[in-house]
């Protein structure tokens, strides 16, 4: 019987799932797909109305804080990992 061999150095470089790197891969797609959803037709439909918040139209209004939640959520993400 000969002795096991040494597994290839490309098998051993896969990351575990245990990695910071690849939990926030998979937050950062989240994230994505979260949002990507709150941004079709049946969410923006809800707030396509007539109704103005503050003298700004509702659906732009909803448009512009999901976009900077996006925003905030991407840093905040990002940066708690990277520390």
């Amino acid at each position: 019987m000969s002795a096991p061999s040494k597994p290839s150095p490309a098998l051993s470089s896969v990351p575990p799932p245990d990695r910071p790197e690849q939990r926030l891969g998979q937050r950062l797609l989240f994230v994505a797909v979260l949002f990507g959803v709150l941004l079709t037709f049946p969410f923006l439909g809800t707030f396509d109305r007539e109704t103005r918040i503050g003298g700004i139209p509702g659906l732009y209004l909803y448009v512009l804080l999901a976009w900077s939640a996006l925003v905030a959520l991407t840093g905040w993400l990002v940066r708690r990992i990277s520390n």
